[in-house]
């Protein structure tokens, strides 16, 4: 019997392997053949092509909520977990957001992220609300206290969407005056004397440290563990080490790349800049 057993599992273990072996091949092949056309591709392609899993999220999100209002009559209890769960799955999983065209995509990033925020956290609350409100079996004389919670929780919701709101246009008003910032210092320092030189490179390097802390905070939260990114790690270093050399060697080429990037930022922000934020 135990000898059946084993020679059971190894034939099924080499099925998998003769099934994982071709499939492995297949996809690395698709792979080679896609990766060419892929680079080849023009800009515009590549940027459609990068969005599409943002888009898929999106689209994944909004079904779950279509599903939950449709099911709403019926039964609520699950439509309100539904709800809930798109709360959770968007505050753990956080937004595909693209990496590339990072400067290109921040003007929408900076939107993005805010509006689906607020989105998630009204699914929490509604769902949460449900869930109170319809599954509860609570008596008849406590019903008041449970829609007064409900409407409790709405008025949170409202409030901390405003607030939500509040730190995207702070956080975009900031980083335009602190790229903005930036670049003068860098344009000083390309044009300063010598005699002047240490004085505007301790300037400008105070002003990298402040911009590199507002492109390292999360845009629609406070949580580091989770929230979009103002531009991904791989910019950011790009950015510091163009920074550092122009800070280094003024009149470089690196100071010509580091204007281009921080007026980049500069113009990604210009719409969402709120000076009483």
């Amino acid at each position: 019997m135990a000898m059946g057993v084993v020679l059971t599992t190894a034939a099924r273990v080499y099925d998998a392997r003769a099934l994982i072996i071709p499939s492995g091949l297949l996809m690395g092949s698709a792979y080679a053949v896609a990766k060419p056309w892929f680079v080849s591709r023009s800009e515009i392609l590549h940027r459609v092509i990068t969005f599409v899993p943002m888009v898929l999220h999106v689209l994944l999100l909004g079904g779950v909520v279509i599903l939950a209002v449709d099911g709403l009559p019926d039964d609520p209890v699950p439509a309100g977990l539904a709800l809930v769960g798109v709360w959770i799955f968007h505050v753990f999983c956080g937004v595909p957001e693209p990496t590339g065209f990072a400067y290109e995509r921040l003007a929408g990033r900076l939107t993005w992220a805010v509006v689906l925020q607020v989105f998630s956290m009204a699914c929490g609350t509604a769902g949460i609300a449900l869930c109170l409100t319809r599954g509860l079996p609570v008596p008849e004389r406590f019903e008041p206290v449970v829609v007064g919670t409900s409407l409790g929780l709405i008025v949170a919701l409202c409030t901390a969407s405003l607030k939500v709101f509040s730190r995207g246009r702070r956080l975009a008003t900031r980083l335009a005056g602190e790229a903005r910032q930036m670049a003068r210092c860098l344009e000083r320092l390309s044009r300063g004397g010598a005699a002047e030189m240490s004085r505007l490179q301790e300037a400008a390097e105070d002003a990298w440290d402040a911009l590199e802390l507002t492109l390292r905070s999360k845009i629609e939260t406070g949580f580091h563990l989770s929230g979009t990114f103002v531009i991904p790690n791989e910019e950011l270093r790009s950015l510091k080490a163009a920074v550092t050399e122009a800070i280094a060697a003024p009149g470089s080429r690196s100071y010509e790349e580091a204007a281009v990037k921080l007026t980049m930022l500069r113009t990604a922000c210009h719409d969402k800049i709120d000076i009483a934020a």
